[in-house]
């Protein structure tokens, strides 16, 4: 690896002592699985990330691949020190592949006219969901939950498309669990329904996120950006959505179709921020979208984090 990377930068004529420098995460195509962290001359960047595997920043740390499709989805991070770089998944083409068809994985149903069976369709939370663990992320962050939507969810006509979901929870994982299905909209066990009902104080939301009765067994609440361009004449692509149960923000949310990454589109977004945070952590300010054609894979993450108190 070394005389390969030592090779590459002697390729490289702006390799100079007054050029700008950055980390990336070196990766030989000999040895994908062997990974390191370089500092190289920002004109030598391009050139590795073209004949090489390697990536922007750190290496990361990688959690359990889960299956989905016809691949797997990965958790990570990427840290400078204490300092987070990015968190997010990471998946090849082949998880966008042989998915399942059916509205539902039939994990999350109950018995709603009490017939003594459950109709899938009618009586199950929408979605393929997949646990995913980011080892080392940065508080106040624990987990992430990916869910597939082959026929996509409420409202019609909005997001009502086939996408995927991108959680990125607060909220211990048991917590989560914990919010049951029942007879109240949408398939939420009563009790938990009226928590997931209750308002986040205005300082730690955006305004432009709303209560739009999006409450979900296994979820909670979903504040919806009602400004976002889905909801103005535009079809839906990509947007943002926060997480809410018990009065507090529990999980930070993209949601991106899957005609999106088929036509390898990439981009970052800023995030419409609060102006107060309940929990004292680092927050991301930009979602991420990216197809790496080197490395033949996806990354959806959150970055440009920023160190918060809790007011």
């Amino acid at each position: 690896m070394r005389i390969l990377l030592t090779a590459l930068l002697a390729a490289t004529p702006a390799a100079v002592s007054d050029v700008a420098k950055e980390p990336i995460c070196f990766v030989s195509r000999a040895r994908p699985a062997a990974e390191k962290t370089v500092t190289v001359p920002s004109p030598a960047v391009k050139r590795l990330l073209r004949t090489t595997l390697s990536y922007r920043g750190p290496c990361a740390v990688y959690g359990r691949a889960v299956p989905l499709g016809g691949g797997a989805l990965r958790g990570y991070t990427q840290t400078d020190g204490r300092r987070p770089v990015a968190m997010g998944v990471t998946f090849t083409p082949a998880a966008l592949r042989g998915l399942p068809p059916e509205m539902n994985d039939g994990e999350i149903c109950f018995d709603k006219n009490g017939d003594g069976r459950v109709e899938r369709d009618t009586e199950c939370a929408v979605g393929h969901s997949r646990v995913l663990t980011l080892p080392k992320a940065p508080a106040p962050f624990r987990w992430a939950l990916v869910n597939w939507n082959p026929m996509g969810h409420i409202p019609v006509g909005v997001y009502n498309v086939p996408h995927f979901d991108f959680h990125f929870y607060i909220q211990p994982l048991a917590a989560r669990n914990a919010i049951r299905p029942g007879p109240c909209p949408i398939l939420t066990n009563c009790d938990d329904y009226r928590r997931a009902k209750v308002p986040v104080p205005a300082r730690y939301s955006h305004p432009d996120f709303h209560d739009v009765d999006a409450v979900e067994p296994g979820m909670g609440n979903h504040l919806v950006d009602t400004a976002a361009h889905e909801f103005h004449g535009k079809p839906f692509t990509h947007t943002w959505i926060y997480g809410a149960y018990d009065g507090k923000i529990t999980f930070y949310e993209t949601m991106i179709t899957k005609a999106w990454f088929d036509a390898r589109k990439d981009g970052c977004v800023p995030i419409k921020r609060p102006s107060a945070w309940a929990e004292a952590g680092w927050y991301p300010t930009r979602y991420c979208i990216a197809h790496r054609g080197n490395r033949g894979d996806y990354t959806v993450s959150l970055t440009s984090f920023v160190r918060r108190s809790a007011t």
